[in-house]
């Protein structure tokens, strides 16, 4: 089992709010995905000036790829 990182940044997207009405929540990876499987732990970091870890979570299914948006 191994733990990940992942950063939300309170001035895109209200991560607070999100942990607090959430039981679950998608997120991007932009790295290590293929590493990530269920099971795994996650520490949620929100940056910003009251920046720290405000929860624990667990990978519940492996990243999926993201289909190509076409806009023609």
């Amino acid at each position: 089992m191994a733990y990940w990182l992942f950063q939300g940044n309170p001035k895109y997207y209200r991560i607070i709010d999100a942990i607090r009405d959430f039981e679950q929540m998608p997120w991007l990876v932009t790295r290590y995905g293929k590493d990530m499987v269920p099971g795994d732990g996650v520490l949620v970091w929100v940056s910003g000036k009251e920046a720290g870890i405000y929860a624990i979570a667990e990978i519940i299914e492996s990243p999926k790829t993201k289909p190509i948006m076409s806009w023609h």
